[in-house]
């Protein structure tokens, strides 16, 4: 349930970010013997980005997912490969010819699905969904296929279907949408002051038809809805992730946070509240948490204490394995669905699993020493 910031680099001293870029050995510690499920990798060229996927893989018990955040394909992030143009340029050829701009937004999905896979990433960060109608919007901006609904659902729904043809995952970002914002959410908390009726006119628009496309999973936004929660930030409300993406718009995918690291987050909650207040919203996958191992750890009490319900945990876990299975091909087919028949199945009923070397089932039957030996598939 847990995904962690590593460089594409494949030495120590090539890492360019040392604050959320772990060296080799705490992060062999953390897939190893913690179990954090997965990576966002940023850094690197593709041929050594090859080789660095390989040995992350290599510490993992359980095959890890593989992020990156290459919107703009493979290129953006590591050097040597594709490099798309932003996918608002997509909507210019879009006022023009439309036909034309689907045609184009299905093969950007399609070959940044392939080059993905290529250099071993598996889940592919885009598309963005956001309409981005506020022109002083600091974060969003190109990054969006365009600033109007029907445009952006049309175009972003080619991207998913160019990448479905391959074994990548997929996500639409940033639920319930980022694109009416001026401040940035890496900084601040943005505020979204519109009516429940403008929001289902304009912003879910896009994440409607993602949906409808089969979307794998759906990243979270750390924006403030006072038209459907006064107090809690997307990310951390129930109301928003559980009743209106899960329960009213259907769906049954990944619920990924937006960064953990963000400050509209972490300089409101802390670091340890805001993972368990996402789990107990409907999040499944936490992503660059501050302290992972400290993440992995507040989780773990709070199954301890009852506050969160071992079946929320196994909901999760459910998802994510079937993700795992889908990108893993004949390993989710065979390897993982015995594992899944064995082990999987105790997962919640006291043994959260072997795929903890038994901490989180120790945490479920009331054990206050469990150290949380496992995040996460």
């Amino acid at each position: 349930m847990v995904i962690v910031r590593a460089s594409g680099y494949l030495f120590d001293h090539e890492i360019k970010y040392p604050q959320w870029e772990l060296p080799a050995a705490k992060l062999q510690h953390l897939i190893s013997d913690l179990g954090v499920g997965g990576v966002i990798l940023l850094g690197g060229s593709a041929m050594e980005l090859a080789l660095r996927s390989q040995q992350l893989q290599s510490w993992a018990k359980i095959p890890l997912l593989v992020a990156a955040d290459i919107e703009e394909g493979v290129g953006q992030r590591f050097s040597s490969a594709t490099w798309f143009p932003p996918p608002m340029a997509l909507s210019a050829v879009a006022q023009k010819n439309l036909e034309l701009a689907l045609l184009y937004a299905e093969q950007m999905g399609a070959i940044i699905a392939q080059e993905a896979l290529a250099v071993g990433i598996n889940w592919v960060l885009a598309p963005v969904v956001d309409v981005n109608n506020n022109p002083d919007n600091p974060v969003i901006n190109i990054r969006a296929f365009g600033e109007t609904p029907e445009i952006v659902s049309q175009l972003t729904a080619a991207f998913i279907q160019g990448a479905k043809n391959h074994p990548v995952l997929t996500v639409a970002k940033h639920f319930p949408g980022h694109g009416d914002t001026a401040v940035d959410s890496h900084l601040e908390l943005p505020i979204i002051p519109h009516a429940e009726e403008r929001l289902a006119e304009v912003e879910l628009v896009p994440f409607v038809s993602a949906i409808a496309q089969s979307v794998d999973a759906v990243m979270s936004a750390h924006l403030l809805i006072p038209a459907w929660d006064e107090h809690l930030p997307a990310t951390l409300s129930h109301q928003i992730l559980t009743q209106q993406l899960r329960h009213k718009l259907g769906f049954a995918g990944l619920i990924v946070t937006d960064a953990l690291v963000m400050g509209a987050i972490t300089n409101r909650y802390g670091a340890e509240e805001t993972a368990v207040l996402a789990v107990e919203a409907g999040v499944d996958i936490l992503l660059m948490p501050v302290d992972a191992e400290a993440t992995i750890q507040a989780i773990c009490n709070a199954v301890t204490s009852g506050r969160i319900p071992p079946e929320r945990i196994r909901a999760s876990v459910e998802r994510i394995w079937q993700a795992k299975g889908k990108v893993f091909g004949r390993w989710g087919d065979g390897e993982m669905g015995r594992w899944g028949d064995g082990e999987m199945g105790r997962w919640g009923d006291g043994e959260m699993g072997r795929g903890g070397d038994g901490e989180m089932g120790r945490a479920r039957a009331g054990d206050s020493r469990a150290r949380g030996a496992r995040g996460g598939p």
